[in-house]
This record gives structure tokens, C-alpha cells and sequence, in this order.
């Protein structure tokens, strides 16, 4: 180029345009607002429970007044999301079935535990409860060899 006005007519023309688109972004506008976002939340569906066939206790066997014995339960998770075993106590009176006799007087009783088992979702999960139940000596003869039903409340957490 050698014409040196349009040399400065281009240059002031640059430099105006460069200014202007420039204070174009800094003159944008910002704004915001508030309001509320919303979400619902799904209802807990209590876990089941279900019993283990007499031939999964192989130790931790019940005699009138001998040591504490294991309890095994299995725990339903109905939930979409996993949950946690925090309790496992009694609520009601076990029941004994397939012994050598009568078995009325079973003198079974669950000491309350705390597993912390997690039971995946949707899965379930047999839990051993160790040194959880003991009978008695007023056990009835007739509770030999039997397998003892004990009614449990099974509290659960989410996690």
C-alpha cells in the first residue's frame, strides 16, 4: 500500500472497530433469578425374611443349658438401593417342628443382635447370628433334633 491516507484510514478504521466490538462484550448483559427446584423421594418397602433348611446348621447346635447356638435368617431386600441389617430381636414364642416328639416347651430364646450385614438391592443375604439363641433346661424331650422357627423383627437401614 502506498498510499499513506488509506494507510491511516484503515488503521483508524481497525482501531475503532477493535474498541467497539470490545465494548460490545463488556456492556453484555447479566442477570439471574431464583425459584425451586423439585424432587421426590421413593417409600422404603420393609425387608422379608425367610427360613434356612435344618441341613445349613452343622455347628452352633442348641442343648438344654449348654452354650449359646447360632440363629441363620434370610433377609429379602424389596428396595432399589442397598439397606443395612442394624437389628435382628425376638418377637414371639419360637416354635419347634421335626424333633424326636412333642416339642411345646421349647425353651428357646434370641438374645437381640446387631449384624451390620448389607443386603444388596433387590438381593438377599443369609445371616449368621453366632452365640445369638440358648434353650433352656425346661426344653421338652421331644425338641431333640428339632429345628426352632423364632419370630424376629429385622430392622434395616439404607446404605
Amino acid at each position: 500500500m502506498k498510499n499513506p491516507t488509506l494507510r491511516r484510514v484503515l488503521v483508524v478504521t481497525t482501531v475503532v472497530g477493535a474498541t467497539l466490538g470490545g465494548g460490545i462484550a463488556v456492556a453484555a448483559w447479566t442477570s439471574s433469578g431464583s425459584g425451586a427446584a423439585n424432587a421426590k423421594a421413593g417409600t422404603a418397602s420393609a425387608p422379608t425374611t425367610g427360613t434356612v433348611a435344618a441341613s445349613a446348621f452343622t455347628s452352633g447346635l442348641l442343648y438344654p443349658g449348654g452354650p449359646a447356638g447360632d440363629a441363620k435368617i434370610l433377609v429379602n431386600n424389596p428396595n432399589p438401593y442397598p439397606v443395612r441389617v442394624s437389628g435382628v430381636a425376638a418377637n414371639g414364642t419360637p416354635t419347634g417342628s421335626a424333633g424326636t416328639g412333642t416339642c411345646t416347651t421349647t425353651g428357646v430364646s434370641l438374645t437381640a443382635q446387631s449384624p451390620n450385614t448389607t443386603v444388596p438391592a433387590g438381593g438377599s443375604a443369609t445371616l449368621t447370628l453366632a452365640g445369638a439363641v440358648s434353650m433352656s433346661t425346661a426344653s421338652d424331650d421331644g425338641c431333640q433334633g428339632a429345628l426352632f422357627t423364632i419370630p424376629v423383627t429385622v430392622t434395616v437401614v439404607s446404605g
